[in-house]
């Protein structure tokens, strides 16, 4: 199964998450680029409100072909409880190219309803039910996150 993993960090937090998915799988990566800086304490004031706003980034060109994959895995962020602006942006840019998706997404919130949010926002943009999920708290990136990882990869494979 050729895969693609598509993602967004702000922060490093869902980078963290996106290289091991893609590891596991032997999966292409493409990082979302942004051309807004949303660093410190302003950017992520700015993130917050795109995100609420639905407000599409402008990304720099990526360079994998979404349609040449049997399944693209799209990462991100949650900003003020739905997918950050690049995520969502991306999604929207490639909605058709896509055979199947599965979403994840990381926070900082310890409540695990964030994650729906996220993944509501990526099927909306998409049109597309993910096969697999995955929502990673921060604590969890930081500290216990590799079986949580292992069960997205293995529902994955097993399809």
């Amino acid at each position: 199964m050729k895969t693609l993993v598509v993602y967004y960090s702000r922060s490093g937090n869902t980078k963290v998450i996106a290289d091991e998915v893609a590891e596991a799988l032997g999966a292409d990566v493409e990082e979302l680029k942004d051309t807004k800086n949303r660093q410190g304490a302003v950017g992520y004031m700015k993130s917050g409100r795109d995100a609420m706003k639905k407000t599409i980034a402008k990304l720099e060109p990526t360079t994998h072909n979404p349609a040449d994959y049997d399944i693209v895995i799209l990462g991100g962020a949650i900003w003020a409880s739905t997918i950050c602006s690049p995520t969502r942006t991306y999604a929207a840019e490639h909605k058709g190219s896509f055979k199947r998706v599965a979403f994840f997404c990381t926070s900082g919130s310890s409540d695990p309803a964030w994650a729906t949010k996220g993944f509501d926002a990526l099927e909306e943009v998409t049109g597309m039910k993910p096969v697999a999920t995955l929502g990673v708290g921060q604590k969890e990136v930081m500290i216990d996150h590799e079986q949580p990882v292992a069960d997205f990869v293995a529902s994955l494979t097993q399809r």
